[in-house]
């Protein structure tokens, strides 16, 4: 993830990842702000001020000032809820290198959202799926303490991944898992969570430059549940089969009719012929 940035983004991986994470985790996957961040990286959104279709690819450096600077088109009852018009210009300036500040709230509203932050866009027993999702994909990979090659523990670390960051929001664990810092809540805000995130992309570099890619994968895999937890990303970082985002799972996308039984119905589903899913265990 933002291995390779648009040339128009003027800040490296890591810091671009430590302030997209805090984005998320004060105002969510919804909004001006975050339509800044998709249109800017992605290009595959309309443009977050002037709310123009574009080109389908990531704007140079002109066009991103250009947005920044134009008139907003408004519309609903509510034109700019939470001023997010406003952190959206901030946004685009930042990222292409002509605005100082870091594009967050102010230190003064820290506080509400050191508590609150942006919502979870997802039911809890839709949170609670993927872990046990994630829990299955843990239990089917080899472990850490088993011969086994770079690929094989690279699945079982991203399983691990998974599972760390989901037990701490889920309230299984107390302490975060790329800082390891604990937190009082039972469970913790969303905005909670993209404090211990945004450090992720600098420990996964490092464990690339020191020759430790299991623990990259990990890191990989705390991040792409943080961007689902967030409402960024619509997938999954594990399927109903325990396969981890980056794996192939050829059922991945199938309906599953096993919920409705309430077990693997295996060679009467057309997702879990295969493999069975998660209704296979327990």
């Amino acid at each position: 993830m933002l291995d390779q940035l648009p040339e128009a983004v003027s800040q490296p991986p890591a810091t671009l990842w430590s302030v997209f994470a805090r984005s998320l985790g004060e105002q969510g996957a919804i909004g001006r702000t975050a339509l800044a961040w998709r249109w800017a990286l992605t290009g595959g959104c309309p443009s977050p001020i002037t709310l123009n279709q574009t080109a389908g690819r990531p704007p140079g450096r002109g066009e991103l000032l250009g947005e920044a600077d134009a008139q907003a088109e408004l519309g609903g009852t509510e034109a700019d809820p939470g001023d997010q018009i406003m952190y959206a210009r901030a946004v685009l300036h930042w990222l292409a290198g002509d605005f100082g500040a870091l594009p967050l709230f102010s230190s003064a509203a820290k506080h509400r959202y050191a508590t609150e932050g942006a919502p979870v866009p997802y039911p809890w027993t839709l949170i609670n799926d993927v872990h046990s999702w994630a829990m299955l994909g843990q239990w089917r990979a080899p472990h850490s303490n088993e011969s086994g090659s770079g690929g094989t523990l690279i699945v079982t670390e991203w399983a691990h991944g998974v599972v760390q960051l989901l037990d701490w929001v889920c309230g299984v664990s107390a302490e975060s898992p790329v800082t390891g810092l604990p937190v009082l809540a039972r469970r913790p805000s969303l905005y909670q969570v993209s404090l211990d995130v945004q450090h992720a992309m600098v420990a996964r570099m490092h464990a690339r430059e020191t020759g430790e890619p299991v623990e990259a994968a990990r890191m990989e895999a705390i991040m792409e549940t943080f961007v689902w937890l967030a409402g960024w990303s619509l997938v999954p970082p594990v399927d109903r089969h325990g396969h981890g985002l980056p794996f192939d799972c050829v059922e991945r996308h199938a309906p599953c009719a096993c919920d409705a039984q309430g077990y693997c119905i295996r060679a009467a589903c057309s997702a879990c012929w295969r493999v069975p899913c998660v209704r296979g265990f327990g």
